[in-house]
C-alpha cells in the first residue's frame, strides 16, 4: 500500500478550504437595507464630516446605514439605468449622491430623507442601495 505524501494532503486541504472560502463569499446573503438600524444626519452635517477629518468620518460612516435628510439638488441615471438624487452638502462642489434601489421621482428644491449605505467620500460622500423614506 503506498503512503500519501504529507505535501499533497496539505495542498488537498488549502484546495478545499479556498473552495469553501470563494463559495461563502459568492453566495452570502446580500444586506438588507431596510432591517439595519441607521445613523442619522443631515446631508450639510455629512459631507462637512468628511471635508474636515475624512479619516474619522470613515471611522464613523463607512459602509455603515445611514439615513440622510435634505434639499435634493437634482438627478442624474447611472450606466445601469438607476436614478441618483444629489442632496445638497455645504459647498457647490460637495454633495451627497444617493443611488436608488428603485427609481422615484425627486424635484429639485424638495426636502428628501433617504437610506443608503455609506461607501466613501470622492469629493462627494457616496450612498449606494438607497431607499427613500416617507
Amino acid at each position: 500500500m503506498r503512503k500519501i505524501k504529507p505535501v499533497l494532503l496539505i495542498a488537498a486541504a488549502c484546495l478545499l478550504l479556498a473552495v469553501a472560502v470563494i463559495c461563502y463569499v459568492m453566495y452570502k446573503p446580500h444586506r438588507d437595507i431596510n432591517r439595519e438600524t441607521p445613523v442619522i444626519i443631515t446631508a450639510v452635517d455629512l459631507v462637512e464630516a468628511y471635508r474636515k477629518d475624512e479619516a474619522d468620518a470613515n471611522r464613523r460612516f463607512l459602509d455603515k446605514v445611514l439615513q440622510v435628510a435634505g434639499t435634493v439638488d437634482g438627478t442624474e441615471t447611472d450606466n445601469d439605468g438607476r436614478t441618483v438624487v444629489i442632496l445638497s452638502g455645504t459647498t457647490p462642489m460637495s454633495d451627497v449622491r444617493c443611488t436608488l434601489q428603485k427609481n422615484i421621482t425627486a424635484e429639485s428644491g424638495t426636502e428628501m430623507t433617504l437610506k443608503g449605505r455609506c461607501t466613501g467620500y470622492l469629493s462627494d460622500v457616496i450612498l449606494v442601495d438607497c431607499l427613500s423614506i416617507e
